[in-house]
């Protein structure tokens, strides 16, 4: 009996992340596995690291109409070439063209994994726009993966998702969280000690945030209630992880602000992101939306009280007043009373970080990779 041919597919080899374990697990469970995305240094580690084969296809990240119709025509061209029996593609770009390509290959189960609902923060022709990329592959696929209960209760509601169509493995998360890399157990004190004497954190409380410096992440409101309690409270320390992008902030000065800021830490981007967290004592971000808040279940594995929010895909990652606190999205005052509510009760953010513990364990990889090979199989 042949193996069963499954296509794995998103837009940048940087959301590899976002799959990383699952190529493997199928390959343990028989199947021949490719990854559809450009090739480069990451795209190629990847396919080495998980026992899977490259079908390399350059994508624009933003919307040009020419190279994306020809786009369509290598996709189909490449999935034909391997005659694949799953194809299961996500991330917006790849999501629209990869399904697309896969209908006209005429792929016996197509799956869309839709990992976010872009349009929610838009308005006018933009809006419009991103909800109809969503109707497409949401109408030639066979079924739709929302990585989070509130992302599939927004796109039915928004009428992007039929209701029959939708699945959400457990209680969500494309990918689960990574136990083994994210657990205090593996922390080690010696540099945790150096990281908190390079930034003089010695007798400061620390909330942290890990993500990019973007409106829809949240740092304008995070900024601006950290500002106000710093004003007050000089013992309070705020560090930043994570890139900034210029083209996806309203406020040009903020990068600015939070550069010349002096109780603000900017480290940028680390590859060590349980040491960074490991150092915080509230992990915080009042994301807009997210497809699922996988840094909120990262923080809850190391331990750490979250602030997040009720916006799609933040409020399916946090169990509210179990591990961690939630406020509404976009406004300061919520913001700042849970900020100090967590620097006030030490007891609280013990509690809270052990739940975090507890919390996670609904997030195993291997349980959401089996839930996808069912779905496969059905």
């Amino acid at each position: 009996m042949s193996k069963k041919k499954l296509v794995l597919g998103i837009t940048i080899s940087g959301s590899t992340p976002l799959i990383r374990g699952q190529a493997r697990y199928f390959v343990q469970q028989g199947y021949d596995v490719f990854l559809m995305c450009p090739e480069d240094e990451k795209s190629i580690k990847y396919c080495v690291d998980e026992g899977c084969q490259l079908l390399p296809v350059n994508i624009e990240r933003y919307i040009s109409p020419f190279k994306d119709f020809i786009t369509i025509f290598r996709i189909i061209r490449k999935l034909k070439s391997v005659n694949p029996d799953i194809v299961n593609v996500g991330t917006p770009k790849m999501g629209l063209l990869g399904i697309i390509g896969a209908y006209f290959a005429k792929v016996p189960k197509i799956i869309y994994t839709c990992r976010g609902l872009r349009y929610e923060h838009e308005s006018g022709f933009m809006r419009k726009l991103l909800i109809t990329t969503e109707k497409i592959p949401a109408k030639l696929c066979d079924k739709i993966i929302c990585i989070s209960p509130s992302v599939r209760d927004r796109g039915i509601k928004d009428g992007v998702f039929k209701q029959q169509k939708t699945i959400v493995f457990k209680k969500g998360s494309s990918n689960g969280v990574n136990l083994r890399k994210f657990s205090p157990a593996n922390i080690n004190d010696e540099e945790v000690y150096e990281l908190k004497q390079k930034y003089s954190l010695d007798g400061k409380f620390v909330f942290g945030l890990v993500g990019r410096l973007i409106d829809r992440k949240g740092i304008n409101e995070l900024y601006q209630a950290f500002d106000e309690l710093s004003k007050v409270n000089s013992n309070l320390i705020l560090i930043l992880v994570g890139k900034s992008d210029q083209s996806q902030l309203y406020d040009k000065s903020l990068v600015s602000k939070i550069e010349n800021h002096p109780s603000i830490i900017w480290v940028g981007w680390q590859d060590d992101i349980p040491l960074y967290m490991s150092i915080l004592d509230v992990f915080v971000m009042p994301a807009w939306w997210e497809g699922f808040g996988n840094s909120y279940l990262e923080a809850a594995a190391m331990g750490k009280p979250v602030i997040g929010t009720n916006g799609t895909g933040c409020v399916d990652a946090i169990n509210k007043d179990f591990n961690g606190l939630v406020v509404p999205i976009k406004e300061i005052e919520p913001l700042k009373n849970a900020m100090l509510t967590y620097y006030n009760n030490p007891e609280l953010r013990k509690e809270h970080g052990l739940n975090g513990l507890k919390w996670v364990q609904n997030f195993i990889p291997e349980d959401i990779w089996s839930e996808q090979r069912k779905l496969y199989e059905n």
